[in-house]
């Protein structure tokens, strides 16, 4: 469209004088007005706002006034005709260079996703979503040579969307979202990105260890810093005067659990019998810390805290490979199937470089998930950068920690959050817990933050079983302290506080 409305603009430069001036004239004008909405149109249509738009429009009338600027030289013969010529060339070349958005996308592309654009699921590269009702995007697959299978299959389908997508394994995926960017019963469609587990930091250090006076009797909280830091024997003595009024559930989707481990077996509930198993190691991790089984004389303890009465239960949802490997498709049909479970806390310790203004699927499926009861949070992510370039940190509706360590600063390796809407912050440096096979040890990450909040969600849940998901956020924020960078980690979370605001 650039370009036509260019060869208009030069028509009425050169054709002033004539009769048809105003024909090219008005050319031009309703010319700017169509690119001017497409480029907003472009945008929209990924879920994006007018200030995303607001760059591509510039950038569209900067190069048609360095046209007209040409042509004028050019017409009041300051400029040889073909000088005029290369240069205007040269302008179009600059459009192509300077083009914001990915070929065939729906979407501002992001310079962080350069990368992860490559790195799509081979045996589906891009997911879709069709207008409700309609039985067009198999035969139009066909007709392409796509293989097209539907993506999900939500247990209250009347409730989302979510059943109206399909993933489409493709040969070409420039060619594939060229295509689908001319269906108009295509409602939107996204690259199905390639998802990793969180980077394991281990820190294996004598100098975190602690001899808290607590409670609880398991042998290992001597290597647990939280247990001093987080004033967790306060906790553990509110809780025990407690009685749950329900069992929480709490879903780790992740690289599976060990659900036989010595210190989880007693909390651990099995979705499938394909999900108790953790070749990796990050998942059980991740279930220790948010529900290891505490005053058993074994081990570590947990927010799932102790009595004959147990305020929650874990289980598995496996969407990461033995390798620590998803796609987005994997990780949106684990969180359907942990709300269809019934989870009320479901926890998600993985992520990626994204860009915020495509995570339409996985915002719809953590609003799937809200609307069945349950509480979604997700890491940060480690990289030092902004969780609002992070999917599914970015997604609507997610609760999004950040790690801090045992001097309540941000933990040098964690994304900020303080650009998303439900920031937090919990302990992640150095965080001792359970790996497979009866083991332990010790890892930093966001991955370990996130568990700590969806394990105290959980319980906050068994006490207080109708807390909406923005309630439960609210607590925790207004219950939390400062870190040494609250305006970049939220606040962090006080068990015993949010525990005793629950209540109320």
């Amino acid at each position: 469209m650039l370009i036509l409305v260019a060869i208009f603009l030069s028509l009425w430069f050169w054709r002033r004088n004539l009769k048809d001036a105003n024909v090219w004239m008005l050319a031009t004008y309703a010319g700017i007005g169509i690119m001017a909405w497409n480029d907003y149109g472009a945008v929209s249509a990924a879920g994006g706002a007018m200030s995303e738009a607001l760059p591509r429009i510039v950038r569209d009338f900067l190069l048609l006034g360095m046209v007209g600027f040409v042509q004028s030289l050019a017409v009041n013969k300051r400029m040889p005709i073909w000088l005029a010529v290369v240069l205007t060339l040269a302008i179009f070349a600059l459009a192509h260079f300077l083009n914001f958005e990915k070929p065939g996308a729906e979407g501002i592309a992001d310079p962080a996703q350069t990368s992860v654009a490559q790195r799509l699921d081979p045996q589906g590269e891009i997911l879709v979503q069709v207008a409700h009702g309609t039985g067009k995007m198999q035969s139009a697959a066909f007709q392409h040579g796509w293989r097209i299978q539907r993506a999900f299959t939500p247990a209250a389908a009347d409730a989302t969307e979510l059943d109206d997508y399909y993933v489409l394994d493709v040969q070409d995926v420039a060619q594939a979202e060229l295509a689908l960017s001319k269906m108009p019963f295509v409602l939107y469609f996204e690259p199905n990105e390639i998802i990793e587990v969180e980077p394991l930091f281990s820190s294996e250090t004598e100098t975190l260890k602690r001899n808290p006076s607590l409670s609880i009797n398991d042998p290992e909280t001597g290597q647990q810093w939280v247990m001093e830091v987080m004033k967790m024997n306060a906790y553990y003595q509110l809780l025990e005067k407690q009685t749950p009024k329900k069992k929480a559930k709490i879903a780790i989707l992740d690289t599976g659990v060990d659900g036989n481990h010595e210190d989880l077996k007693a909390n651990y509930f099995s979705v499938e019998k394909k999900y108790d198993n953790d070749p990796m190691g990050h998942g059980t991790h991740c279930a220790g810390i948010a529900a290891g089984v505490t005053n058993n004389g074994i081990g570590i303890g947990s927010l799932a805290g102790s009595g004959a009465q147990p305020f929650v239960e874990i289980t598995s949802v496996k969407v990461l490979s033995a390798g620590g490997m998803g796609t987005q498709k994997t990780i949106i049909a684990g969180i359907i199937e942990a709300a269809d479970e019934g989870a009320d806390v479901i926890s998600l310790s993985l992520g990626g470089p994204s860009n915020a203004s495509r995570q339409k699927a996985y915002s719809q499926a953590v609003k799937y998930a809200t609307g069945q009861g349950a509480i979604v949070v997700s890491a940060a992510g480690n990289s030092n950068r902004d969780a609002k370039d992070y999917a599914p940190a970015n997604s609507t509706g997610m609760i999004t920690v950040a790690a801090i360590d045992e001097n309540l600063n941000r933990a040098v390796f964690s994304n900020t959050v303080n650009n998303v809407k439900r920031g937090i912050a919990a302990p992640g440096v150095a965080i001792f817990s359970t790996t497979p096979n009866n083991n332990y040890k010790v890892f930093s990450g966001t991955s370990m933050a996130t568990p700590f909040v969806a394990g105290l969600l959980g319980v906050m849940r068994s006490v207080n079983p109708e807390l909406s998901a923005a309630e439960a956020y609210r607590i925790l924020r207004k219950t939390g302290v400062d870190s040494g960078e609250t305006r970049l980690t939220g606040k962090v979370v006080q068990p015993e506080a949010a525990l005793r605001a629950a209540l109320r």
